[in-house]
């Protein structure tokens, strides 16, 4: 007969909880107590978009999860435009929605993942008819409370990304970041956006900046130049799913994180 410390570790090893709700929760397991929902991610695709910018945080939001758990991130792309050609006309890409697709349904998303591209293609995307309604997601998103389901809603964009948050308006008044060529761009665009002073205060050698809350509690998130995606899409699976899904997902990629601190030095 086995003593009450056998049984413990007994119980312990062979005994592990599961944890299941329907129909948003998955077996992914416990962060802080608490079970772990199932993030849904949408990530515009346009044509020049930086590849590394994109498919960076899309690699680590669908690595595969530690055994026995289940993924606590869905990826969806979407564009304006299909297929879209990304930046050097180095791959061409058949995106899963169409912009008016993801616009219709934003409010079942919880990440909207913003890349970016050289600031001319920006510049002139946002002056389109297609870039006024990339502009309009943005806002809409940034007006959407939580899904009960998951608690949290989070804009994240990488390098110039944050210039089409810029000229959406949502940067005004807050503390952000973007690639270090690009500081004075980014002021300008968010300045136009306000019609006025925006009031941003950009930080230099960030590798992410927490930009805060929107009124309706999105969280916005501006990683540095392109390979910072990398960092704040690893941040965010910390601060969502939990640390240990985050250090797996790094040992996964082989990904030796930095700090936000640890920012481009130029």
């Amino acid at each position: 007969m086995r003593t009450e410390p056998e049984l413990n570790i007994f119980k312990r090893r062979h005994f592990q909880p599961v944890y299941f709700s329907w129909p948003n929760w998955r077996l992914i397991g416990r962060k802080n107590g608490a079970m772990v929902p199932t993030y849904k991610v949408a990530t515009l695709l346009y044509p020049g978009a930086d590849i590394l910018d994109f498919s960076g945080p899309v690699e680590i939001y669908s690595t595969s999860p530690p055994p026995g758990k289940e993924r606590a991130f869905i990826t969806t792309t979407f564009s304006h435009v299909n297929p879209v050609t990304v930046a050097a006309n180095a791959f061409t890409y058949t995106p899963d929605k169409s912009l008016p697709d993801i616009a219709a349904s934003i409010e079942e998303y919880d990440i909207l993942l913003i890349p970016g591209a050289w600031p001319q293609v920006i510049e002139d995307l946002v002056g389109t008819d297609d870039g006024k309604k990339i502009l309009a997601l943005v806002q809409k998103f940034a007006a959407l409370p939580p899904r009960k389901e998951t608690g949290h809603r989070v804009i994240q964009s990488v390098c110039t990304g944050a210039l089409i948050l810029g000229a959406s308006g949502i940067l005004a008044n807050r503390t952000v970041t973007t690639h270090h060529l690009s500081y004075e761009k980014l002021k300008e665009m968010a300045d136009e956006a306000a019609g006025g002073e925006s009031h941003i205060d950009i930080l230099r050698k960030k590798r992410w900046v927490d930009a805060g809350k929107t009124e309706a509690g999105v969280r916005i998130i501006n990683a540095g130049g392109v390979s910072s995606g990398l960092d704040a899409s690893l941040w965010i699976v910390e601060e969502l799913a939990g640390k240990d899904f985050a250090d797996w997902t790094a040992n996964i990629v082989e990904f030796e994180r930095r700090g936000k601190d640890d920012g481009w030095s130029n």
